[in-house]
């Protein structure tokens, strides 16, 4: 018997709830996350996101980080705090200064121990609901006949009973099959699929309130709380979060990178060029040889002339051709008359630079030539003139 006793203490001791541990705090506070984003607008989820990770904070504080005023930051939030999300407290402060005057002040918290009993309450009166609908569409989902597809209601099918089977019997001349349940009813499919989305969207929220049974989660006692922690103001510090783990496969932002500029230099080498325009060549002639016509559409395959579509081809094989030539070979004779031409010039400036030199020579020569008969000539007036004196 004092077996049998100490085995009961024992095990109701193990049955307990155990208090919450950091590790099942932050689950508790990523399923809130989780809950907003399932639940909520956009602004209800940046409420929540900013008081999971604080405490208490006052309205005017929480205002100013999700960008809104104290009005309308009330009027947002009364939804939740209606639906027992959020809690809010009230209480008249006085601030210091030369003139002490009191004043009210507004604070936000989430009571986590509240949020969950009430996360559960919900998730059960949302199944519930299902089941009954479900529950009443198969009672009133009637019967179909399996041969010709006809339905019936449940209120129609009473004067169809055949009391020597005692089944109901299809009406439609001919047919007389035994009526079965009618599994396709509308409400029952909406009814089941209803079921299988709640399943679906809300498996991760039953299977973190499955993790979460047992936990001891005391009440928030704001009144204690403020008259501890107020002169601190610990909502200034932030508790760090974890929101990659909201939606499956997140990864955090990866910090932005300067852009990579690529500089590619283009040179005009006449190598280049000529194996560009060859491989232009080779691609075109690879395409033609694709877009040739059978053989039995360019000629006659009795007589064997050409067709006009045969003259066509040949006519433009050769134009291509000549095309092709034109492209391709003046590329060499290009240089070569480059070459030539200023060889040519090259000559004809040595040419001319030695004509000029030639006719600069000349014209020297001639000139002192004159100057040296004019000189003979001048000596000989003078001898002259010397004669005449002597023989005076």
């Amino acid at each position: 018997m004092s077996q049998g006793v100490g085995s009961m203490k024992s095990g109701s001791v193990s049955g307990e709830p155990q208090p919450a541990t950091p590790a099942q705090m932050a689950a508790i506070r990523r399923l809130i996350q989780v809950i907003a984003r399932l639940f909520y607008d956009d602004g209800h989820i940046l409420l929540i996101d900013q008081l999971v990770s604080v405490v208490v904070i006052p309205s005017d504080v929480l205002a100013r980080r999700v960008g809104l005023q104290a009005r309308d930051l009330g009027s947002l939030a009364a939804k939740m705090v209606e639906d027992r999300i959020l809690s809010i407290h009230r209480t008249q402060e006085t601030k210091e200064g030369v003139v002490s005057r009191s004043f009210s002040r507004t604070y936000y918290y989430i009571d986590y121990k509240q949020v969950l009993d009430v996360t559960k309450w919900r998730m059960l009166a949302m199944r519930r609901d299902i089941d009954r609908r479900l529950r009443n569409g198969l009672d009133n989902k009637g019967y179909v006949c399996p041969r010709c597809k006809r339905s019936y209601s449940t209120l129609e099918v009473a004067h169809l009973l055949d009391f020597t089977r005692n089944v109901f019997i299809c009406e439609t001349p001919g047919c007389f099959m035994e009526l079965v349940d009618n599994e396709d009813a509308d409400d029952v499919r909406q009814s089941k699929d209803t079921l299988t989305r709640f399943n679906e969207q809300l498996h991760g929220v039953q299977q973190a309130l499955r993790s979460l049974e047992g936990v001891a989660l005391p009440p928030m006692d704001i009144y204690a709380w403020i008259a501890k922690n107020a002169a601190q103001q610990p909502w200034q510090a932030e508790t760090e979060r974890d929101d990659t783990q909201l939606v499956p496969g997140a990864k955090p932002l990866a910090k932005p990178q300067a852009p990579q500029v690529m500089v590619e230099l283009s040179g005009t080498d006449p190598a280049n060029e000529l194996a560009n325009e060859q491989r232009r060549a080779k691609e075109e002639e690879e395409q033609r040889a694709q877009n040739t016509l059978p053989a039995w559409h360019l000629a006659s395959t009795v007589s064997g002339e050409r067709t006009g579509l045969g003259r066509v081809d040949a006519e433009r094989r050769a134009a291509e051709a000549n095309d092709a030539q034109s492209i391709v070979a003046p590329d060499l004779d290009d240089v070569d008359v480059d070459v030539d031409y200023y060889t040519k010039y090259a000559a004809q400036q040595n040419s001319q630079s030695s004509k000029r030199q030639a006719d600069t020579q000349s014209s020297a020569d001639s000139n002192k030539q004159a100057r040296t008969e004019s000189a003979a000539e001048e000596n000989e007036d003078d001898g002259d003139d010397f004669d005449m004196d002597d023989v005076i």
